[in-house]
């Protein structure tokens, strides 16, 4: 008697199993978990709201994505490609066969390079100032600022090496040797060492005096190029540039800083009083004019005949720009900017009205692309030259454009309703994931979690729809054959994974 309990639960058991969703079917249990086909054709696992993500191919398995948002990531796009995140975008790792980069901006970052015919190269950066570094032919490149080092190939330097700086500073750059004592009161120049013979061009790019007895004074030579001098910097300086060219065109400087300064140029004048509050500059012959003054609230500039921009800025109520292709005008500056550009074959309208407002339509030969950003409500981008687009509301992020490691990372946790579409595919989803879509070349999915969900595709040619209610406790198909009821599929909406749209089992 006592087992008659037992063996009525295992019977209700019993009937109740073969409703259950299998491992290779959806489910739906947004803000928990669900394990849904994605347009991608992946199968994507989403728990806690979209703060877990995990992506992996239907067919083997293999894992292509996970993210546990918004502290990491990990991504791998090809078998020899793969790429992570950690605190993005401060924190990163990748590997391919040929590099492999880790960074945590500002303290970090290493890469390594392989080749198949050299030894490797590395490099090592960190704060508060350690450079390492080792080159194909096994040279290894050491600094520890303050304290000394050497340099290879680092920012704008062939080569810098330095001890227990300011005390002691010497790079090459540029065909030249400077050395620096006390930086920046000692330093002298000269050209490098260079194996054979120097042609002309290079003699004028590295050749002539250079030296600096700071603050009294300093010179700074190139043969053919400029001279220029100070003296009790920064009070006095004098220029000669552009020596290669005749007279006529050589430009001249001097100033008595900040009271007075002049430029000459053939028929070219300018001032400068009171650095850098007022300046006028002008060229007859073309019909050129320049203002400033007082600086930086008022600029007039007048192009003329020359190839220069046209300027008008009375700063911040008003300014307009006119030149290298573009036109922008500012009111309340920077609060409403228009501006239009146009390169080559492609052409930019752009209107801000910061924060509030954000627009911009893109016309190349292939198309238009489109953005609109209503802060802190939608935002909405297309594009006929990709054929994608996207929509996303609310929109709080602060920045006048769409940054990936914001979309992937952060967007989930405000958005209550976002769209991608790239071609056919299109993916929806809802704040906590409640609602999803994800629609490709041969399937259109649509779930509400536990409420209703359906499926349009094609069977043997046909147009076909499933839908499922109440946790896929009912479902039904229906087709030009008629309807018909599918077996439940608790807790649904039960839909394969594999989206093929032949072959369904009921």
């Amino acid at each position: 008697m006592r087992a008659l309990p037992n063996t009525g639960l295992l019977l209700l058991l019993a009937g109740f199993l073969p409703g259950c969703a299998g491992l290779d079917q959806e489910r739906h249990l947004a803000p928990f978990v669900s394990d849904l086909s994605i347009a991608s054709g992946e199968r994507e696992l989403e728990a806690f709201g979209g703060a877990l993500l995990v992506r992996r191919k239907v067919d083997s398995g293999a894992v292509t994505y996970w993210a546990l948002r918004p502290l990491a990531s990990h991504s791998r796009s090809s078998p020899e490609r793969s790429e992570s995140k950690f605190l993005p975008p401060l924190g990163s790792l990748v590997l391919t066969p040929r590099e492999r980069i880790y960074q945590l901006l500002p303290l970090a970052r290493y890469s390594r390079q392989s080749y198949a015919d050299a030894p490797d190269t590395w490099t090592f950066f960190g704060l508060p100032g350690v450079y390492w570094s080792k080159t194909n032919d096994g040279r290894v490149a050491r600094a520890v600022v303050p304290f000394g080092g050497v340099v290879e190939h680092f920012l704008s330097f062939d080569r810098l090496s330095f001890v227990l700086f300011p005390l002691f500073m010497r790079y090459e750059r540029n065909g030249r040797v400077t050395t620096h004592f006390l930086f920046p009161f000692f330093s002298w120049s000269r050209p490098a060492p260079v194996e054979g013979e120097v042609d002309d061009r290079t003699a004028q790019e590295t050749g002539g005096d250079e030296w600096r007895l700071w603050p009294l004074a300093g010179v700074n030579r190139r043969q053919g190029r400029y001279e220029r001098w100070f003296f009790l910097w920064p009070f006095f300086h004098w220029q000669r540039n552009d020596l290669q060219l005749s007279p006529e065109k050589q430009e001249r400087r001097w100033m008595v800083w900040p009271l007075f300064g002049t430029r000459e140029r053939g028929p070219s004048r300018s001032w400068t009083a009171l650095w850098p509050f007022f300046g006028y500059s002008s060229n007859p012959d073309k019909e050129f004019w320049a203002w400033d003054g007082p600086w930086p609230f008022v600029v007039m500039q007048r192009p003329g005949t020359t190839d220069q921009a046209r300027r008008t800025r009375v700063w911040p109520l008003y300014s307009r720009f006119e030149g290298d292709g573009m036109t922008s005008t500012h009111v309340l500056w920077p609060i409403v900017n228009v501006r239009h550009e146009k390169y080559g074959d492609l052409e930019k309208d752009t209107t801000l009205v910061l924060p509030f407002y954000q627009a911009w339509d893109k016309r190349s030969p292939e198309g238009l692309s489109r953005w609109r950003k209503v802060f802190p409500f939608y935002s909405h981008y297309r594009s006929e030259v990709d054929d994608e687009s996207s929509f996303a509301f609310p929109a709080p992020s602060p920045f006048t454009w769409r940054l990936d490691f914001i979309e992937e990372h952060y967007a989930w946790m405000w958005e209550l309703y976002s769209q991608r579409r790239k071609g056919e595919r299109v993916r929806e989803r809802s704040w906590l994931g409640l609602w999803r879509r994800e629609k490709d070349e041969r399937e259109d999915r649509r779930s509400f979690v536990g409420l209703w969900a359906r499926r349009d595709y094609q069977r043997d040619g046909e147009a076909t729809r499933e839908q499922s209610v109440l946790f896929g406790l009912l479902r039904w198909r229906s087709s030009p054959e008629g309807v018909t009821l599918l077996r439940p599929a608790i807790p649904g909406p039960g839909w394969p994974l594999e989206r093929e749209p032949a072959g369904v089992q009921d």
